[in-house]
């Protein structure tokens, strides 16, 4: 692939902005800025004269030249490929006032930007080069103008560029020629986000917004945010026949983009408070991939962002450490990086049931709505645009009220405490009091940790030994029906009991359940399309024909359930137990349900979650774990990142 000298600046590299600015080295000093930068008018295109430079650049090899004469068609077709004048451009962090031509050189350019937005001189950047500039338009405008320029409607025309130009902040894209239509296809995800993020959070706080794709360095890939720009790699750039690539890349330009907000607009005020503003970024982000992918992706993640939370937050420190005056290490951070978002995500549902229902809704937009307007000539201007993690509590409790109390509990031990819980839960039906009794065992396994280290590799740890709140159990009964309970969670060990509201009696909903999949399948098998039907609904039959025959079943390693089993089943006052299944806390949850239950809620409960419990299962049936993987497998209507699941976790 050809490659083209362009210059940017980088945070991960000696080129930062604040090294070749003067300027006083502090995030929290903000000013206006004013750029100009002379760059040459086009990119010199290859002569014959730059031959050794590049013999010199990648033709020499082990001390011999490969140059010689059964590469001539090769220089000959790479000399074609090279030729051509490319005019140079310029992007930096403001909106490009003016370019005029240089009154001296004529073959050099004036760009002059300018940043009417007070930022510091680390969220300064630019970069220059051949770059390939691409408006980032809304689909469905430009659909619906492009479908008046073939009716040939010219009013309609001129409305429908006018109302393009009110869609929002003006988005510019840049890569280097050769990736035009790979860009064209990757950025039409900003101009979505950037609608959602400004419906939802406020208004953007910049005039304009562009990204640009450069070549990776040996050192890693560029990743610079700055106000009103960011530098990317452009190895995220990819065809649309590459769908993998899709989510990656979707991600990092809508996280990108929310950085606008919370990370240059609005920075921490202290390093302990680091972990709020990377966390509302990475918050907003979720949200709008929540509102393109669907509700079961985003559960899906961020389940699996739980998970892996609680495997590591053991010997790392809480996310905010009041006495820290530095910045955080890298490891810590990008634990910051995993953990803040989770802790945003529990404290907006603690919100919505404590207080409003609006939760974090209402308090974003706040936050950014009081830095945009704040007075930068006040008394108070060196805390301006700043966010810490008292005066984000003390917003919460205001905007969505509820008790100060309890918010204070949920700061202590998430925010300022480290650690997650564990809880192991047993249940079992109480006949005499009509309810299930659920044993509830909490273990934090970082406090534990804590107790057997040295002093010297604790740290600012402040690991919790039991949490305290409330967690939402559901109970699918025999009726079908669910039912939602609330448990107070704050003691090590405590048995719950939870009122039953089925009337108690033998359900013999799967009595002769074996003999009704047996006819069915006889049925099935002389084409009566309703008996197969009807076999698809019997929950815990196989669903399948090629295992009707006992010599398919002992080839493929899956069995049946016995009578024993059925009669089991049949005296089972419940379907299905969940626990925390609105995932309100950051926890590992291992519940011990007979294995027909976990079966039943996988074909049943259509929450992700619950398929994704099952699939975690170390103590599943082999011969039963076979057929249900089979059927996962085979069916559509499972979400596709739970066959993954499931594939990888029987291989």
């Amino acid at each position: 692939m050809q490659r083209f000298p362009h210059v940017f600046t980088s945070a991960i590299s000696d080129i930062g902005a604040r090294t070749w600015v003067p300027c006083s080295d502090s995030p929290r000093e903000r000013c206006t800025w004013d750029l100009e930068l002379v760059a040459p008018r086009i990119l010199a295109s290859a002569t014959s004269s730059s031959r050794p430079d590049k013999a010199v650049n990648g033709s020499i090899e082990n001390g011999q030249d490969v140059n010689d004469g059964d590469d001539d068609e090769d220089e000959e077709e790479e000399e074609e490929e090279v030729d051509g004048e490319w005019p140079i451009s310029v992007i930096a962090s403001g909106e490009l006032i003016e370019q005029v031509v240089h009154p001296d050189r004529s073959d050099r350019v004036i760009w002059h930007f300018a940043q009417v937005s007070p930022c510091s001189v680390q969220q300064i950047g630019w970069a220059v080069g051949p770059f390939i500039i691409t408006e980032v338009q809304g689909t469905r405008k430009l659909k619906e103008r492009q479908e008046g320029i073939e009716e040939g409607e010219e009013e309609v025309q001129e409305e429908e560029e006018e109302s393009l130009q009110d869609e929002g902040p003006k988005i510019n894209a840049l890569c280097l020629p050769g990736r035009e239509e790979e860009m064209e296809y990757t950025v039409g995800v900003l101009r979505k986000a950037m609608e959602f993020y400004t419906t939802t959070f406020g208004s953007y706080p910049f005039a304009t917004y562009s990204v640009a794709f450069i070549d990776s360095l040996a050192s890693g890939s560029p990743n610079f945010h700055s106000a009103a720009m960011t530098l990317l790699s452009s190895d995220i750039l990819h065809p649309p026949s590459v769908i993998d690539q899709t989510y990656e890349t979707r991600q990092l330009l809508a996280h990108a983009l929310a950085v606008q907000w919370s990370g240059i607009n609005l920075i921490p005020r202290t390093p302990s408070d680091s972990w709020l503003v990377v966390g509302i970024a990475l918050h907003m982000t979720s949200l709008f991939l929540k509102s393109i992918w669907g509700n079961n992706e985003y559960r899906f993640r961020l389940k699996k962002d739980m998970n892996r939370c609680v495997e590591q937050d053991i010997q790392f420190e809480p996310i905010c450490v009041p006495a820290r005056l530095t910045a955080p290490e890298p490891s810590q951070m990008q634990f910051i990086a995993l953990k803040a978002p989770l802790v945003l995500n529990i404290l907006d549902k603690h919100l919505r049931k404590s207080g409003t229902s609006l939760g974090l809704d209402k308090v974003l937009p706040k936050l950014f709505l009081d830095a945009i307007t704040s007075d930068m000539s006040s008394s108070a201007s060196s805390n301006a645009n700043t966010l810490s993690t008292t005066s984000f509590m003390r917003t919460c409790r205001k905007a969505c009220g509820g008790s100060s109390e309890a918010l204070k509990t949920f700061f202590d031990q998430w925010v300022y405490g480290s650690g997650c819980p564990t809880f192991e839960v047993t249940a079992n039906f109480n006949r005499k009091k009509m309810a299930v009794e659920l044993n509830v065992t909490q273990r934090c396994y970082a406090y534990a940790w804590s107790q057997k280290a040295p002093w010297e590799a604790q740290g600012h740890l402040r690991p919790i030994p039991l949490f305290d709140g409330q967690m939402t159990i559901r109970i699918h009964e025999a009726d079908g029906t669910p039912y939602e309970h609330v448990l107070s969670i704050q003691d090590s060990f405590k048995r719950h009991e939870v009122p039953f509201n089925t009337k108690y009696k033998r359900v013999r909903r799967n009595t002769k359940r074996y003999q009704a999949r047996q006819a069915a399948a006889t049925a099935a098998a002389l084409g009566d399309t309703e008996a197969q039907e009807e076999m698809n609904l019997i929950d815990v039959g196989f669903s399948l024909g090629m295992w009707e025959e006992e010599k398919a079943r002992e080839k493929w390693r899956v069995a049946d359930w016995t009578e024993e089993d059925d009669t089991n089943m049949s005296q089972a006052t419940y379907e299905w137990i969940r626990i925390d299944s609105d995932l309100d806390w950051i926890c590992t949850v291992k519940f011990q349900q007979p294995d027909f239950m976990w079966i039943s809620q996988l074909q049943r409960d259509r929450d992700v979650i619950a398929q994704l419990e099952v699939s975690a299962l170390e103590s599943f049936c082999f011969l039963h774990g076979s057929r249900q993987l089979t059927h996962v497998l085979a069916r559509s209507g499972y979400p596709r990142f739970i066959r993954f699941t499931f594939t990888n976790r029987f291989e």
